[in-house]
């Protein structure tokens, strides 16, 4: 074989193999595999076990996030409430309006309602409550009829101390209007409960959903001026907290009205027995918290589930539990982030790019040669538009010279650099994400011989050692199975002179890929987030083909400047 490679290596046409064109070929065709088996794995673990695929274990009564207030009725959750947060309690009649009206004077009072005691009616207690407090500038008017539209509306008005009344469908007491003229009125019932027609002549704002899940987090997102929780992503408060009951049963909801004002407080959102609601679903996944640095830092948020499981089952505790965890990166793990999205088209451009390039290649430019079309379609799939701007940008209008040896393509020198930096690290670069995708099947490599040594360095997963493994397996390959060749065939050259002529070019612009590649990385994993992005990420594909676009721009400069000295042609 060595004798073969002494002699001159012929002008073989592209589409006729040999046995080296073989192995290249076989080489592409696996490092290929590997990036599409390790980017298949990520859709393969959502397709069989989808977002929240550990929540069979996370079932039981109290959970990291969500916990269960312990009581089968709403008199014993009460009992449970008060004992929660302590304090002098207030007897609240054993009916959710008249609770919702009591629990802005608890507040006020700073006393604990306590659901389940008590004979007043919810009006008398509104009147009540809105005389011990003149002074509030806003008034939620609910409907007397279904008691579920109210709750959520009494939490806010129990944190922010605002009176709670009630009216018909048909008319408004003429004592409560005149109490009412002046404040701003927030209507806490769709139009068929409180139709606008009753409202004349008041400040009013309507606050209401038709479906009671959306109701109740429209409850939670609202905010006037001073008053309303107003939780959304951008507020200031990192830390919120949650009661979850069913409007089916709206006494357990009223039995933990305290939760609205005391302790962990925060508002009512409402889920099905057997299901959370899409539309909590997406609130809670919207509102899951990001740690800074570690996860012990926080933010931390918590669900309190009222009502036994026939009312609230183990499944929506479960999924309230797994949407609010911390996660270092924005749904990094359960889901894809805006940015994890751009990363994912950013790769099916990519694939996309290099199928048609496969193709349209031999069809449409057929004085490119074997090599060239091994490196355009994976350099496209590896760098994704930038692939594509850089193809376009090599063959687009460019003249072929056939006075050649071979046929060369006229390209100005940026060009040229351009075709150049793909011939020299496509491959290699492809190459290099592919073993780090193998890596990562059993862990990034540590050498612990090397601790307590002035070498100790060198034992990183992420310094020489790594550095050695990646960028030296590339260039060998690259150099050995395709720019050697290459070069041999362009140049009428034996085989060996052709893999010492490619060894520096190639070994420049591996070393010039890695730095930059190495650079995004380290500074993404160190800055931007705060741990190494695992291969089961969505996030993934984004860290690593865009360090392939970074590394190709890096390894861009020193071939221009080689194509200027005339130490490569980039005419391929």
């Amino acid at each position: 074989m060595s004798m073969a490679h002494d002699r001159p290596m012929p002008m073989t046409p592209p589409g006729q193999m040999t046995p080296l064109r073989w192995v290249a070929w076989l080489t592409l065709i696996t490092v290929t595999g590997v990036l599409l088996a390790g980017l298949t794995y990520i859709w393969v673990l959502s397709a069989f076990y989808g977002p929240g695929s550990d929540q069979a274990s996370r079932v039981g009564y109290t959970l990291k996030n969500a916990q269960r207030i312990v009581g089968d009725t709403p008199e014993a959750a009460a009992r449970s409430v008060a004992e929660m947060v302590g304090g002098a309690t207030l007897a609240a009649p054993a009916d959710p309006l008249a609770a919702a009206a009591l629990a802005p004077l608890a507040s006020a009072r700073g006393q604990t309602l306590l659901y389940g005691g008590g004979a007043a009616t919810a009006d008398t207690l509104a009147a009540s409550t809105l005389a011990a407090l003149p002074n509030s500038r806003v008034v939620i008017l609910a409907s007397r009829q279904e008691p579920a539209y109210a709750l959520p509306a009494a939490y806010a008005a129990a944190h922010f101390r605002v009176p709670v009344v009630y009216a018909d469908q048909n008319s408004l007491p003429a004592g409560l209007r005149e109490a009412l003229t002046g404040k701003t009125v927030l209507v806490a019932a769709p139009e068929r409960l409180i139709p606008n027609s009753v409202l004349g002549g008041l400040q009013v704002e309507r606050v209401a959903r038709e479906d009671l899940s959306q109701h109740a987090v429209l409850w939670a997102r609202y905010r006037n001026g001073e008053f309303g929780w107003g939780l959304e992503k951008g507020r200031k408060d990192a830390y919120a907290n949650f009661v979850l009951a069913n409007p089916a049963d709206p006494a357990f909801a009223a039995a933990a009205l305290p939760l609205a004002y005391k302790g962990n407080y925060g508002p009512l959102i409402y889920t099905a027995r057997d299901a959370l609601p899409p539309v909590v679903d997406q609130y809670f996944w919207y509102f899951s918290p990001d740690f800074f640095d570690r996860p012990s830092d926080g933010p931390f948020m918590n669900v309190r589930v009222v009502g036994p499981p026939s009312s609230v089952g183990y499944v929506p505790q479960a999924r309230s539990d797994f949407a609010l965890e911390t996660h270092p990166y924005r749904n990094q793990v359960q889901g894809m982030s805006g940015l994890a999205v751009l990363g994912w088209a950013w790769v099916f451009v990519g694939i996309a790019g290099a199928i048609w390039a496969l193709f349209a290649i031999p069809a449409r430019i057929p004085d490119t040669g074997f090599y060239p079309r091994l490196y355009w379609p994976l350099a496209i799939f590896v760098l994704g538009p930038v692939g594509l701007i850089a193809f376009i940008a090599s063959y687009q209008g460019r003249m072929v010279n056939r006075t050649q040896r071979m046929p060369v393509f006229v390209r100005p020198p940026w060009a040229r650099a351009v075709s150049a930096t793909i011939m020299g690290m496509s491959v290699g670069m492809a190459l290099m994400i592919a073993v780090m995708d193998l890596l990562m099947l059993n862990g990034m490599p540590l050498f612990t011989w090397l601790e307590f040594t002035p070498l100790f360095w060198l034992g990183s997963p992420m310094a020489a050692l790594m550095w050695l493994l990646m960028v030296g397996l590339a260039i060998l390959l690259s150099t050995f199975l395709f720019m050697g060749p290459m070069l041999a065939e362009m140049n009428r050259k034996p085989y060996w002179q052709g893999v010492k002529l490619a060894f520096p070019s190639v070994a420049i612009s591996m070393v010039a890929a890695s730095v930059g590649m190495f650079a995004l990385v380290w500074w993404w994993q160190n800055w931007a987030l705060p741990d190494m992005a695992s291969a089961e990420l969505w996030l993934w594909p984004t860290v690593f083909w865009w360090a392939a676009v970074i590394g190709f721009l890096t390894a861009l400069i020193p071939n221009y400047w080689l194509v200027r000295l005339g130490r490569k042609q980039g005419g391929m």
